[in-house]
């Protein structure tokens, strides 16, 4: 596999962490800091794992007769074990990002041969509750999407033609980029009349959308651990010993990272605006009271306002809105967890803990180091 890009880079990081604690491992590979294998046909090593693009590199991977994981699952064989995104879940997290919203309307955009891009699509039209055969559809080869230059014209009638305002999810971030250019081009406004969410969270290509994208970060880390450890599992049973199918590792996606294409509320009631603001906006911590007082309703008015508008409570969307901070300054900040905790006005770090726990199942610190290695927003130490 090529280590080339951010995605590469945490995959690797998972292998070598996997490789150090085994302490008996030699790495084999492509580029100049390993030693390279020109042809597997002839390399006599213990396993492989590897990134399949496509079906014609089958045959060469499994000439050594070794066991093999891949992570990416692009291109599933009965012969070849995986660790990759759980791309279903993948989907789904972007489908509930956008219901929080309020919004209404959904489309897809993707690659068609691409089996990551059909389970993603497949887990955001599951929560949506619009099967794919019916859902608002744009489908081209990944090679497509990620040729240099304008968005091409086939994209913007498509984009015309959509009733808005709309949320789209984009099959990965060269999508997503695509797409803002698209809408960039014909002067519609995003995230107002098109929301955009990607996957991959590729920095570089995020950042430099207008306005950035919202990506969903894959654990790459995580994935090429997993991969590393499936594939010692296999190696020590030995080919005798080999299982009969071929088995998958989903490794769940990190909290989404989001930006300005989704960062909107889809909702024309200024009360419920006007509360959406001060929760989002405030950089200390907000009660419902004080949701309630800059509504100018009542809070049983309000609340079944927001009932209808964005299908939970008050109290939902603040402790939403919580957590997503908590995230962006676990990320972005050097604050210690407990203060974080008491900035968000939880009442105590241990309950913050407990809360942050169940959301992500994972620990405040944890979530830190594994999101770090994917951002390189530089740091800041806000008080």
């Amino acid at each position: 596999m090529d280590i080339h890009t951010a995605y590469d880079h945490g995959v690797a990081r998972g292998i070598l962490r996997y490789a150090r604690e085994a302490g008996n491992w030699r790495l084999f590979g492509q580029g100049w800091t390993l030693a390279q294998v020109r042809d597997p046909k002839t390399w006599n090593g213990d396993g492989i794992i590897t990134r399949v693009h496509e079906p014609g590199e089958v045959p060469a991977l499994l000439a050594p007769g070794v066991p093999i994981v891949d992570v990416c699952r692009t291109t599933p064989h009965p012969r070849i074990h995986s660790a990759a995104n759980d791309d279903e879940a993948t989907g789904r997290m972007a489908a509930e990002h956008f219901i929080a919203a309020g919004h209404r309307r959904f489309a897809y955009c993707g690659a068609p041969e691409g089996t990551w891009s059909q389970r993603r699509w497949r887990g955001f039209a599951e929560v949506v509750g619009i099967s794919e055969a019916r859902m608002t559809t744009f489908q081209r080869p990944r090679s497509w999407w990620h040729k240099s230059g304008p968005a091409p014209a086939t994209l913007k009638q498509w984009v015309r033609r959509l009733e808005r305002p709309i949320a789209i999810l984009a099959g990965d971030d060269a999508i997503g980029v695509k797409l803002t250019q698209a809408c960039g081009d014909l002067g519609i406004r995003i995230p107002d009349e098109v929301a955009i969410v990607s996957v991959d969270n590729e920095e570089v290509l995020c950042e430099l959308a207008t306005p950035a994208l919202s990506s969903i970060p894959c654990d790459t880390e995580r994935m090429g651990y997993e991969a590393a450890r499936l594939l010692d599992e296999l190696m020590k049973q030995g080919a005798k010993a080999a299982p009969k199918e071929s088995r998958h590792i989903a490794v769940p996606p990190l909290p989404m990272v989001v930006r300005g294409s989704s960062d909107s509320f889809a909702t024309k009631d200024e009360a419920v605006l006007a509360a959406l603001r001060l929760i989002h906006q405030s950089d200390q911590a907000i009660h419902v009271p004080q949701v309630v007082a800059v509504s100018g309703l009542s809070r049983r008015s309000l609340e079944l306002r927001f009932r209808k508008e964005l299908h939970r409570t008050i109290l939902d969307e603040i402790r939403r809105t919580r957590l997503d901070r908590a995230c962006r300054l676990l990320t972005t900040t050097d604050l210690p967890v407990a203060k974080i905790a008491l900035k968000l006005g939880f009442s105590s770090p241990q309950r913050f803990h407990a809360v942050f726990g169940v959301q992500f199942g994972m620990s405040a610190s944890d979530f830190r180091t594994r999101n770090r290695q994917h951002d390189s927003t530089p740091r800041t130490t806000e008080r």
